[in-house]
């Protein structure tokens, strides 16, 4: 009997064809869709729209895949020393764009160095600060990130001022494909998801808490240096 395939492996290099099949498709349509508007086919234009964003929606599933199979391959022996300040001032000006169009703040401690993945642990600082943006308020957001030193283990917090999260669903969040919003918001439901698998393979863990219209707060834990 053949080995089972590493899950990791597998679904990255399923998320590639995905992809890759995708792109085709996305392409076509993008033509199909300008040729259509020089031809004023109002109807066919309105069908070719909704293929094309349907495209872009398995994309974006497919890009999901493939940044958890990566998660799932993390290796200790490959860790390295991570400056989370500096990978955090990195997140926060990608993320410029976003924080400047919801009137955001971001405070944040000094942050520590640990040993890590850097590009992973860079994806969980910017999945949280997403989400954050993201599932705001009326107000504009107010986002802090906190780092404390508890024995031998950081504790990092990211606080948001949004409408939190309903207690019944502070664990189910972190489920695969999990939506709180529906599909009112872009995305494959995978960000925490990830966010988990990540902190789990850096041998730390995450969780949230959250009292509904007080906010959010999303912890995780890392090992000290």
């Amino acid at each position: 009997m053949p080995p089972v395939p590493d899950i990791g492996e597998f679904l990255l290099h399923a998320s590639h064809d995905l992809r890759t099949a995708l792109r085709a498709i996305l392409v076509s349509t993008d033509v199909l869709l300008k040729d259509r508007r020089a031809a004023h086919a109002a109807g066919d234009e309105e069908r070719l729209g909704l293929i094309a964003d349907g495209a872009h929606k398995i994309n974006l599933l497919a890009d999901g895949i493939a940044s958890y199979a990566i998660a799932l391959q993390i290796r200790a022996e490959l860790f390295q020393p991570a400056p989370l300040d500096v990978l955090f001032r990195a997140v926060l000006a990608k993320l410029d764009e976003e924080i400047r169009a919801n009137a955001a703040s971001v405070t944040y401690d000094t942050l520590p160095r640990v040993s890590g993945d850097p590009d992973r642990l860079m994806e969980v600082l910017e999945n949280l600060l997403r989400n954050a943006l993201r599932h705001r308020g009326v107000e504009p957001p107010q986002i802090r990130v906190a780092a404390e030193r508890r024995a031998d283990n950081w504790l990092f917090t990211v606080w948001d001022n949004g409408p939190g999260v309903p207690a019944p669903y502070l664990e189910s969040i972190f489920r695969p494909f999990v939506r709180l919003h529906g599909n009112r918001l872009p995305g494959p439901g995978l960000g925490l998801t990830i966010c988990r698998a990540i902190m789990e393979r850096h041998g730390g863990r995450i969780w949230a808490e959250s009292a509904e219209g007080g906010g959010s707060a999303f912890l995780f834990t890392l090992p000290a240096d």
